[in-house]
């Protein structure tokens, strides 16, 4: 099982995202699965880590989107020749220190990590008027 936590703190309040995954064979993975690209392949754990954890709709569509714009570079740095399954195990994250858009780049970063490759050119900066966080994913 990969961990990754995600943190960006920076002015009034931050994010934090912790996300626990898991990397299979897709001949390997008995499981249901959807095919994001050619041989990267996302599911969402039937037994997650925590009892009863659901995974909403925008968080899955987050992930989707990280691992669409991530699949070319998994594709190059994994191990797995038969394609990739990616199982996501458990999404966490207080709701004081969250923001949906931050979910993609969490995910990227995760990616980044567990497969061995180098993330570049996320930006970020803090929009008083919104209140928010701006991501600027220029990489991808």
């Amino acid at each position: 099982m990969e961990k990754y936590t995600y943190k960006w703190f920076k002015g009034r309040w931050g994010i934090s995202i912790t996300i626990y995954g898991e990397v299979f064979e897709k001949r390997l993975f008995k499981e249901d699965c959807i095919a994001v690209r050619d041989n990267i392949y996302l599911s969402f754990s039937k037994d997650p880590l925590i009892k009863n954890e659901l995974f909403c709709e925008e968080d899955r569509n987050a992930i989707f989107k990280a691992l669409d714009m991530a699949a070319e570079d998994i594709v190059l740095h994994t191990q797995c020749h038969d394609g990739t399954v990616i199982q996501i195990c458990s999404l966490q994250y207080d709701v004081c220190y969250y923001q949906e858009e931050a979910m993609v780049v969490a995910m990227l970063n995760w990616c980044s990590q567990v497969f061995g490759f180098k993330l570049e050119n996320i930006e970020s900066i803090f929009d008083n008027s919104s209140n928010k966080y701006v991501f600027e994913i220029s990489a991808y």
